[in-house]
């Protein structure tokens, strides 16, 4: 039987993800909010569905039908996670070859940890309401596994980055970049291939229940990431403006309240993962080449 994906969320990671298992030969299939990108994912070979978190899809209920594995990243709401409320029990009843599923979380669930190391084993402790929520959707999604049968995973996920207008130096090119310093604060990334390694590698060896951090090896601060992303560019970086006095949105001044360094051995030692981009040093230079490989490939435009 070909093997066949339903990602709840075509977003980034997504993307990536099903871009990687049709690669691999699989039927891709998932959701998008608005029509417009729909037409544009079939047109790439996917089966997009418009769902809305709203109200329930039949046209999402036929294709889980067919769907062996199961991805999803859609943040839960104030009512929990739409897909558990809308379709669980299409899932439950209908998906008769699912094998698989993976939920796609946030290291947010842990809280500040103060610069310490940590690992799966470290007790959750959210800050914020939708950190909450997210805690309390991988209960809900392992209940719902652990009740089935089905084999469902949970894996936690720092900043992610990667090409295509997600990382320092697309910020740095548009000049939405700003360089805050915190002196200790340090968290860790994830290149998006990384995310879609790891989750095919859980694919081929499930573990019911598991819980992964989905993390880089080397934790760093903000500043030190963006000046590196200017030295591959040959740009000067912006100027450094101090956290306590910055201008910030509540969210991001939440995000550089928290400092951890998050511990990744779990999917090496259990699923056999080598990160492409153990650190954001390689995942950014790979972005700044293929910048320029792109611009060599650009034929020059000709005046006349």
């Amino acid at each position: 039987m070909q093997p066949s994906l339903f990602c709840f969320g075509l977003g980034y990671t997504g993307m990536r993800l099903a871009h990687t298992a049709m690669a691999c030969g699989w039927r891709v299939a998932g959701s998008c909010r608005g029509a417009e990108k729909a037409e544009t994912l079939r047109a790439q070979g996917i089966q997009a569905i418009v769902f809305d978190g709203e109200q329930a899809s039949p046209a999402v209920r036929d294709a889980l039908a067919q769907t062996t594995h199961l991805v999803m990243s859609i943040p839960p709401d104030t009512d929990g996670d739409p897909v558990l409320r809308l379709h669980g029990d299409d899932l439950e009843t209908r998906a008769k070859s699912l094998q698989w599923i993976g939920y796609l979380s946030t290291t947010g669930i842990y809280g500040d940890c103060n610069g310490e190391w940590i690992d799966e084993t470290r007790t959750p402790n959210p800050a914020t309401p939708g950190n909450e929520r997210r805690l309390e959707a991988e209960n809900a999604w392992l209940d719902f596994g652990a009740r089935t049968g089905t084999p469902t995973h949970i894996f936690r996920l720092p900043g992610i980055y990667g090409p295509e207008g997600r990382s320092p130096i697309d910020a740095l090119q548009s000049g939405r970049a700003r360089r805050i310093v915190k002196p200790g604060q340090v968290f860790n990334r994830i290149h998006v291939d990384d995310i879609a390694a790891v989750l095919l590698a859980s694919i081929e060896r499930p573990n019911p229940g598991r819980v992964y951090n989905l993390s880089d090896d080397e934790p760093a601060p903000a500043d030190e990431v963006l000046r590196f992303a200017a030295t591959l560019l040959g740009v000067d970086p912006p100027p450094a403006e101090s956290f306590e006095s910055a201008e910030l949105s509540p969210f991001a001044r939440h995000f550089y309240d928290e400092c951890k360094r998050v511990a990744n051995d779990r999917i090496k030692d259990e699923l056999g993962v080598r990160l492409r981009y153990p650190t954001y040093r390689e995942g950014l230079r790979a972005i700044a080449e293929s910048l320029t490989d792109a611009k060599a490939a650009t034929p020059p435009t000709h005046q006349t």
